[in-house]
């Protein structure tokens, strides 16, 4: 089975609303507190890219080894 991989390039802004025990650890950037809600706004996107995964077979094996029919025995 195949898979892609889509990869979205671009901008936001967003608001992160958190939950603390008290102020003072509110106060500091560096704590992370009991995620609540986070809601993403003006999203823009800037490109999209679709690229195949590799799923463990040989990318240079010759097609006779992958059964193609295009050889007639």
């Amino acid at each position: 089975m195949q898979k892609f991989k889509r990869i979205i390039n671009g901008e936001c802004s967003f608001q992160m609303i958190e939950l603390f025990d008290d102020a003072e650890k509110a106060t500091n950037t560096k704590n992370n507190g009991e995620l609540v809600e986070c809601k993403i706004n003006n999203l823009k996107i800037d490109f999209t890219k679709v690229t195949k995964e590799h799923d463990g077979t040989n990318p240079i094996a010759p097609a006779e080894a992958k059964g193609s029919s295009s050889k007639k025995a």
